[in-house]
């Protein structure tokens, strides 16, 4: 099944007539920003291709602010400390969005903010996930036309070629056309920090499902996200999954990002399988000038620091440790370290060479936080204790980690649960980055 894509690129050789321009001198940044001191509003402004977007934020919703910090940092602060939506103008592109294994939505949050960005219409036309909490999340904060938390195999066959079921008619009727197909399956199989032998999980076979659906809603854009360890799977899932994007007509890039490159006070990389109709020299070259300088992980939770103290509601507060734990906290502050010495540790650790150096350890806050995991609770699960209290991250702290705004509701769930959906998540400046990037390969109107 061949999608007739429009425009499609194809590399020229450059011995021939009709060479394709330098890049480099083709393009500027996408994102410019000035801060009005007159209105005390910080505006970025967006181009990319024929349209341009504005978003103003007040400036002083910004509670704390580095001294080094320049006006971008000072955008993306007062964005992430914004407690409603910043407002759009809606001039441009209508983007309609199918998101499986969306859990809580990290991706849609950022293909919806690089919309607006641009003054367009975000749309959420059909959402998926098994755990129906994570997909009430999604559903609070994007309203989808269509929603399901089946399991995604009674939706899409995994089998790339095979004819179209029933229940994939239906699902193509209803969803119509689509621009973005996002998702981020499951990546337990495929994690490092797990068992090699889970590379043969049953689970890692669910990447094909991505693959599938491309074949179905023939979408403009494809973006797959999982954890490094997916190139390595026993069977192959990415690359045959790669291999059916191009057979379809798509050009594809197999890329790894890193969230800390794009203002995530984060080290959080990521493996995405992209697809688009057109040139993948400017996918690069945007997400290149979409770079920004590192910022600590104080840079996203200063002004959180004591909200604990007034607010016990589950998504304000931090884990309680058991009594040996806080005794190993109290070691870290007293002692003025950030790893824990062996002699601290328990005999698993203690009596036996170990590479476990960031487990029970403390964040240093002039550094990027470590990737934040469904365990950032536990001290025995990572270096999650705060640079500056004696606690683990909250779930609003993480989620700031991770990108999320405080606009973005993640409705009443207990800590558990807001350690495994904010955890789980795709950072939402990933999502930004990469459908910015994706629509400006579009050589025509968007």
């Amino acid at each position: 099944m061949y999608i007739n894509m429009p425009k499609k690129y194809v590399e020229q050789d450059p011995r021939n007539e009709g060479t394709i321009p330098d890049l480099d001198n083709l393009f500027s940044d996408p994102e410019q920003f000035d801060l009005d001191s007159t209105s005390n509003l910080i505006t970025r402004t967006v181009n990319i291709g024929k349209y341009r977007g504005v978003t103003s934020l007040p400036s002083n919703l910004v509670k704390q602010v580095r001294p080094s910090s320049n006006i971008a940092e000072r955008f993306d602060k007062s964005w992430l400390q914004s407690p409603t939506s910043p407002e759009h103008e809606t001039t441009g592109p209508y983007i309609r969005v199918v998101d499986l294994f969306a859990g809580c939505g990290g991706l849609s949050v950022g293909v919806r903010e690089a919309v607006s960005a641009l003054g367009g219409r975000f749309a959420s036309i059909f959402a998926s996930d098994i755990d129906e909490g994570a997909i009430s999340i999604y559903s609070t904060n994007f309203s989808p036309k269509y929603i399901s938390s089946q399991p995604i195999q009674d939706i899409f066959q995994s089998e790339f070629s095979a004819i179209l079921s029933g229940k994939e008619q239906e699902i193509q009727g209803q969803c119509g056309q689509i621009d973005f197909l996002i998702g981020g399956p499951p990546c337990q199989g495929h994690s490092d920090l797990n068992n090699h032998t889970r590379r043969d999980d049953p689970r890692n076979e669910l990447y094909s499902i991505m693959g599938r659906a491309a074949s179905v809603l023939k979408p403009r854009y494809v973006i797959i996200e999982n954890v490094l360890g997916v190139r390595h799977s026993s069977t192959g899932v990415a690359q045959k999954t790669l291999e059916h994007l191009n057979s379809l007509g798509y050009q594809t890039e197999s890329i790894t990002l890193n969230a800390v490159d794009f203002g995530v006070a984060q080290n959080r990389k990521r493996h995405f399988t992209l697809a688009m109709a057109g040139n993948p020299k400017r996918l690069h070259r945007t997400l290149e000038l979409l770079h920004r300088p590192l910022r600590p992980v104080m840079w996203a939770i200063d002004d959180l620091i004591d909200e604990t103290g007034s607010n016990t509601e589950a998504f304000y507060s931090s884990a309680n440790h058991s009594a040996t734990n806080k005794k190993r906290i109290d070691y870290l502050f007293d002692n003025n370290l950030y790893e824990l010495p062996d002699l601290q540790r328990p005999d698993c650790h203690r009596l036996k060479p170990h590479s476990y150096n960031s487990v029970y350890g403390r964040m240093r806050p002039e550094s990027q936080a470590p990737t934040i995991t469904s365990g950032f609770g536990s001290t025995g699960q990572g270096r999650f204790v705060h640079p500056h209290r004696r606690r683990t991250l909250t779930p609003h702290e993480a989620a700031r980690v991770q990108f999320f705004p405080d606009w973005f509701n993640f409705r009443e769930f207990g800590r558990r649960q807001l350690q495994k959906y904010i955890g789980n998540a795709v950072p939402p400046k990933l999502g930004y980055a990469l459908a910015l990037s994706l629509l400006s390969t579009d050589e025509g109107d968007l």
